[in-house]
């Protein structure tokens, strides 16, 4: 007989150690050569009293198991459909290799995580906005675009060959919507904000053109004008043409 080379106390119960001899013999989990690692099995009950190790008692019930789906697999089969004795013992099996895999990966991310360090939180300082007008607030502003977004919603029902500009429309950026106001800018002198969303029919268009504007406010690209209860778009005093690149 070979002498027994593994420790008792590596085995954490009767499935570790059939996985253990399942592997050692490398065999598949579904074609367990019974009688072979029963034996090795019950050697290896052996040598736990042969160092004065109290057996466990569910080693014991395990041996008992394995027993007796060894004596009958000795029987002849007498109905071909009749079920493997082997089966139910090879999907405990296959159930506890899957936890020991999944149980050693969250151990070594366990592991993993502890030599992480976190920087911790800091706190945003946005830029704020400034309207270089003595007449007109962010506030104004932004009341206005409200009152275009409410305007948009309420507008009459599409014409049926309009929704080809709603099915597959790709997303509309900031740095488009620049390009679109300093276009209209150098067009038309002056343009109303409310032009500034003409055929527009998406909320992120909107969006995406209100934020373009303040952008272009504070980098004093942009000037605005309150005038008869309306706001005008100017020229800014910066000079210089912008690079928006080809995405307009």
């Amino acid at each position: 007989m070979e002498e027994l080379s593994f420790k008792v106390a590596a085995f954490e119960g009767p499935l570790d150690l059939l996985l253990h001899l399942i592997s050692k013999n490398k065999v598949n989990i579904y074609d367990i050569p019974i009688a072979e690692i029963t034996d090795q099995y019950l050697e290896y009950i052996e040598a736990m009293r042969g160092l004065d190790m109290e057996v466990g008692g569910e080693f014991l019930v395990m041996a008992s198991q394995l027993l007796l789906i060894k004596s009958r697999m000795l029987l002849p089969v007498e109905n071909e459909e009749e079920e493997d004795p082997r089966l139910e013992l090879a999907d405990r099996l296959e159930e506890y290799r899957r936890y020991k895999e999944i149980s050693g990966e969250m151990e070594r991310l366990s592991h993993s995580a502890d030599e992480l360090f976190f920087k911790e939180a800091e706190p945003i300082n946005f830029p704020k906005i400034k309207v270089e007008n003595k007449n007109l607030d962010v506030d104004r502003l932004y009341a206005a675009f409200q009152a275009v977004l409410e305007r948009s919603r309420t507008r009459a029902a599409l014409e049926p060959g309009s929704f080809r500009r709603v099915i597959g429309r790709t997303n509309y950026s900031v740095r488009q919507a620049s390009a679109r106001i300093m276009i209209m800018i150098s067009e038309n002198d002056t343009v109303e904000f409310d032009d500034l969303f003409e055929g527009l029919y998406a909320k992120g268009q909107f969006v995406a053109v209100f934020l373009a504007a303040l952008e272009l406010v504070k980098e004093n690209y942009l000037a605005l004008e309150e005038a008869d209860g309306k706001i005008y778009c100017m020229r800014g005093e910066k000079e210089g043409e912008l690079d928006f690149g080809d995405e307009y």
